[in-house]
């Protein structure tokens, strides 16, 4: 009942109070009515100010606050509703949501409220209102409203804006997957750099271990091969140092240590890896060209790191010829100069070579082509031979073996110095 109506009641009740007081001739009967008349105005007192305290927390709420009956016609929407969904009483007052919303969201009220005074329980739904600052998203709480003799009259509704929360949610839902994808990488890369140490190490202790072996083959025969003897261990003290550049090198390339640069002459250090691997290359039946331009000039450069670059670039090439049978295997490292200002190192097989669908990933690191490779070795080389301001490439027929070649500049320009 409207304010106005209750308090217009009252005042009627009154004067038939009074009226009646002052035809009671008995003094009791007075009495007891006057005292019936105290009670009312106590009781009247009373729930003036409980409505009155209910309707300023329902004025104040923040959230939308609302009453229909059960055809959806409102019969009460607090002023923060008004506010929300741009709508005054007096335009929703006997109105129902599809005379007042758009009808996707009128529809979306209406099923909502049927589900509450269908159950007769509360029910909790997100729900979307058009306001003025655009959609928003709201929890919606329902609640059937039920006569004294247990018929549902209607639904009560109260609805907080939780857009806001929901993008918050959102926001740290990203950065939860943003901090376990870094987190991720940062595992990734120490796999990276074990893999890498790994496979960069088996060689030379593979290496190792045989001349230990042989060595102690050549000790059990008389007489002794001191020259033999000498050669083997030579080999076992280079291939420990390459373990040793191997350590320096990855450690330099992941750790961006700053390496003191030196002039390289690229043709001595093809030599070298050459001179190092002629067992492996007798080993595998492979024959060593070299075609080796004179004059080069050197290159600023880590001695280390390229010697690695060459090393892996000659053993790939010669695991690749394993498996080559009806020609010869054949393994040639080139030199020359590229343009004026730079030089080009090139290794060659004559396997089996390499599909044209390889050959834009063979430098990703852990893609490989080798059975129990773990497709690093590429990928490393590119790594340094970018850090030289260089360029690695390989071309392929697909079927008479493969071509790997690097191009250096003679003198590093400022920005490959900052890689």
């Amino acid at each position: 009942m409207p304010q106005s109506e209750v308090e217009e009641h009252h005042l009627e009740l009154t004067r038939e109070i009074d009226l009646l007081e002052a035809q009671l001739a008995n003094s009791d009967a007075r009495t007891r009515l006057a005292d019936i008349k105290r009670r009312i105005e106590t009781l009247y007192e009373t729930l003036r100010e409980n409505r009155l305290l209910l309707e300023t927390v329902l004025e104040n709420s923040a959230a939308n606050i609302y009453a229909k009956r059960r055809d959806g016609r409102y019969i009460y929407l607090n002023h923060e509703m008004e506010v929300t969904c741009d709508v005054t009483r007096e335009q929703a007052l006997g109105k129902t949501d599809l005379e007042l919303f758009p009808r996707e969201i009128a529809e979306q009220y209406r099923t909502n409220d049927l589900a509450a005074m269908m159950t007769g329980k509360l029910i909790e739904t997100e729900e979307r209102v058009r306001s003025p600052a655009g959609e928003r998203l709201v929890l919606s709480k329902k609640v059937p409203l039920i006569s004294a003799t247990g018929e549902v009259e209607g639904i009560c509704g109260i609805s907080t804006d939780i857009t806001d929360l929901r993008r918050t949610e959102l926001a740290l839902r990203e950065a939860v997957i943003t901090l376990q994808g870094e987190r991720d990488n940062k595992l990734m890369n120490i796999e990276v750099v074990t893999a890498s140490i790994a496979h960069e190490v088996r060689n030379p202790l593979a290496a190792i271990t045989a001349n230990g072996s042989a060595a102690a083959r050549f000790l059990a025969r008389t007489p002794l091969d001191v020259d033999e003897m000498r050669r083997i261990l030579n080999s076992i003290v280079s291939d420990c140092h390459r373990v040793s550049e191997v350590f320096d090198t990855i450690r330099a390339l992941f750790r961006r240590v700053d390496v003191k640069r030196q002039p390289i002459v690229v043709n001595e250090i093809a030599l070298e890896v050459l001179q190092s691997m002629r067992e492996e290359l007798i080993e595998h039946g492979v024959a060593a060209e070299t075609e080796l331009a004179s004059g080069l000039p050197p290159v600023d450069g880590h001695r280390n790191q390229l010697r690695q670059v060459i090393f892996n670039l000659i053993h790939n090439a010669i695991e690749s010829m394993d498996n080559t049978s009806g020609r010869g295997r054949v393994l040639r490292v080139t030199t020359k100069l590229h343009g004026r200002d730079a030089i080009v190192v090139a290794v060659e097989d004559s396997g089996s070579g390499i599909s044209a669908n390889k050959l834009e990933s063979i430098f990703e690191p852990f893609i490989t082509t080798k059975a129990d490779g773990m497709g690093l070795g590429l990928a490393i080389c590119r790594l340094i031979v970018e850090r030289h301001g260089g360029r690695l490439s390989a071309s392929s027929d697909g079927s008479s073996g493969a071509r790997f070649q690097f191009v250096l500049p003679v003198e590093l320009t400022d920005t490959a110095r900052s890689i």
